[in-house]
């Protein structure tokens, strides 16, 4: 299991299953309005025109802020 299968694996597992549940659907589907992401795992911000591959632990936390943020609670 990887690093971004675990962190998939833990959001789904508690309060933030909806949460997960995008993100899964967001590695699923390779893309959302704002991030492509290809098969090494690799985002790309569409906003920004940047690949964000340097430490993907950084990528999922940015992303997970990103829809944290448009989250209603």
């Amino acid at each position: 299991m990887t690093i971004l299968e675990k962190n998939i694996q833990a959001l789904l597992s508690g309060v933030n299953e909806p949460l997960g549940n995008k993100l899964l659907n967001f590695i699923q589907n390779k893309t959302c309005s704002r991030f492509n992401i290809d098969e090494n795992l690799n985002i790309f911000d569409k906003t920004h025109n940047v690949f964000m591959y340097e430490n993907l632990e950084e990528e999922i936390n940015f992303f997970y802020q990103s829809i944290l943020e448009k989250t209603p609670r």
